[in-house]
């Protein structure tokens, strides 16, 4: 058996139920001089869409084989992550405690909305690292099974280097829907924080001979001590849960700060014209959190000549932030075709 087919015949279970569409972003490409696909992961059940996903189908068909009964996960009030981890457990009969990073909000909006209503238990720790929200993660798991659970946890983001193969599985996938199209993969950018999603598509780029750029855009600080270390350290994890002889170095860890702006959820230079720009020309929504720093940043790559194309951006969701107040707020005020509007 190959390596691809050890990586295609990975027990996995089917959270979206269908393959996200590639779609050609004509108009947007036409407005920025570089031919971009758009990978469409955002697209799928209100519960189950984005990034994290593909994660989880890998990540919960372990948990369930070795029996859990509780999912543990962390992350902000504003994770895309902990929010599919309440969705998939709903789905699969299981309990499911979140940990937030943040104060109880007066008002539950975006994915923190969605987390309530999909059954999760919310226990909000305050504005603490992500080190001390992990430490937080492991007492409660100590404290569940202490109860009689069996509690699987999930880490920031959900990666791991199970997971990671969630995006093995991805890559591979958009290849051969490029290939469809006559279209080959020459860069591929995406929103990046906790590392799974640019971990796999490392991966699976290196089971194709390298043949693409893969290229992060780093969108929350400090998650780790080492970040390319972190993120290699999946890959290669994952390269070896299927047997991949690789040599996988940290040269191939492509990430970038540039477009973190002032941090995790703050504003950044060009994101509010990002998110202006695709909903205008494609019809296509980003939010500023997570993907329109992506989409920043491919504006700003394309306009230095720094992309090889065909470029894809990998849309990994998180379109719910566009509906919290404060971030409503500012992309009005900030986008000047509505900006004198009064609300």
């Amino acid at each position: 058996m190959t390596t691809l087919e050890t990586l295609k015949g990975l027990p996995r279970l089917d959270l979206r139920g269908f393959v996200s569409p590639v779609q050609h972003l004509e108009r947007f490409s036409e407005a920025i001089g570089v031919e971009v696909w758009c990978k469409r992961d955002d697209i799928g059940s209100v519960g189950l869409a984005g990034n994290k996903v593909r994660k989880l189908e890998v990540e919960l068909a372990h948990a369930v084989a070795s029996g859990a009964t509780h999912l543990v996960a962390e992350g902000s009030r504003l994770s895309n992550a902990t929010r599919a981890v309440a969705a998939a457990s709903a789905v699969l009969g299981l309990k499911c405690t979140l940990l937030l990073s943040h104060d109880e909000p007066h008002e539950p909006v975006g994915n923190l909305m969605l987390d309530g209503l999909l059954g999760a238990d919310l226990r909000f720790v305050g504005n603490v690292s992500w080190l001390e929200l992990a430490r937080q993660a492991e007492t409660v798991v100590r404290e569940l099974e202490q109860s009689g659970e069996r509690v699987y946890r999930l880490p920031i983001g959900c990666a791991s280097e199970r997971s990671c193969l969630g995006f093995a599985l991805a890559y591979n996938e958009l290849r051969e829907q490029m290939r469809e199209h006559g279209r080959t993969v020459g860069t591929i950018v995406h929103a990046s924080s906790s590392g799974g999603t640019h971990a796999g598509l490392v991966l699976g780029n290196a089971l194709h001979g390298f043949e693409s750029e893969i290229r992060g855009v780093v969108v929350a600080e400090d998650v780790y001590p080492d970040v390319v270390g972190t993120y290699l350290s999946h890959a290669r994890g994952g390269a070896r849960l299927i047997n991949a002889d690789l040599e996988l170095t940290r040269d191939h860890i492509n990430i970038t700060e540039a477009y973190l702006g002032d941090g995790y959820g703050l504003p950044a230079t060009g994101v509010y014209e990002a998110i202006d720009l695709l909903a205008t020309t494609e019809g296509v929504l980003v939010d500023p959190v997570y993907s329109g720093k992506a989409v920043a940043a491919i504006i700003d790559l394309a306009s230095k000549n720094e992309l090889k194309g065909p470029v894809v951006f990998w849309h990994t969701g998180g379109y719910h932030a566009l509906f919290d107040p404060r971030y409503a707020k500012r992309i009005w005020s900030a986008i000047d075709r509505l900006s004198d509007v009064a609300l």
